[in-house]
């Protein structure tokens, strides 16, 4: 939520502006606002929303929305064939300092790359005062839920089955971070390097094989890791 830069919509699909009592207004996909009602428990004596209008996601795109804990503005943007109406609400979160998507979309877009968390996994000095030297994946979390609800921003907390990279190593979830990179360009050396492969003894020797094809395929090579 710190990194957030944009809010994507499906240009496709439509959207309505919804209010409760309980919420004020809100923007839904027209599709979503029923499973929206229900996952936010509205009360049994108004269960669900009153409909003011419908609205195309393009005619959405190029406006812009206050975010809830930064004084900044960021613009609503037409995303990829990953926005549905599968779940959620058809509004889907954009840092592109964080996930190739939301990477693609910030590029395309020419939003900076804002990613405020340091190697050790922990918010920097630009995600705020309040959040700095707090682990991402745990004080920052509860932290910037609990921000969140003292603005009046947060509808509410769920717990949720979520598909996501786990380390290997840590049995944790991976972070992603846009970072500077160090590359090498493969073409000055290849030749050198595929009769190097010839006078290597490989334990396994299928790892012969594999090496060779990342060799004869790649132009570029990345030689900068992180690992913590």
């Amino acid at each position: 939520m710190p990194a957030n830069l944009a809010i994507a919509v499906n240009p496709d699909l439509d959207y309505s502006v919804v209010t409760h009592p309980s919420t004020g207004k809100l923007i839904v996909a027209s599709d979503l606002a029923g499973k929206l009602a229900s996952t936010l428990s509205l009360p049994p004596d108004s269960p669900s929303f009153t409909h003011l209008q419908t609205v195309s996601g393009s005619s959405l795109v190029g406006t812009t929305y206050s975010h809830p804990l930064y004084p900044r503005v960021s613009p609503v943007l037409a995303g990829g064939d990953y926005i549905t109406t599968d779940s959620g609400t058809g509004l889907v979160h954009t840092a592109p300092g964080h996930g190739q998507e939301d990477y693609l979309t910030g590029v395309k877009n020419g939003l900076e790359l804002l990613s405020p968390v340091d190697d050790a996994g922990r918010f920097t000095a630009e995600a705020g005062e309040r959040f700095e030297g707090m682990e991402v994946l745990g004080d920052g979390n509860t932290e910037v839920i609990k921000a969140l609800g003292e603005a009046g921003a947060l509808l509410k907390e769920e717990k949720y089955q979520h598909k996501y990279p786990y380390d290997w190593r840590t049995k944790k979830p991976t972070i992603f971070r846009a970072t500077s990179q160090w590359f090498c360009s493969v073409e000055g050396f290849k030749d050198e390097a595929m009769e190097a492969i010839e006078k290597v003894e490989w334990v396994p020797k299928v790892g012969k094989n594999r090496i060779k094809s990342f060799v004869e395929g790649r132009s570029d090579w990345c030689i900068s890791r992180q690992r913590r």
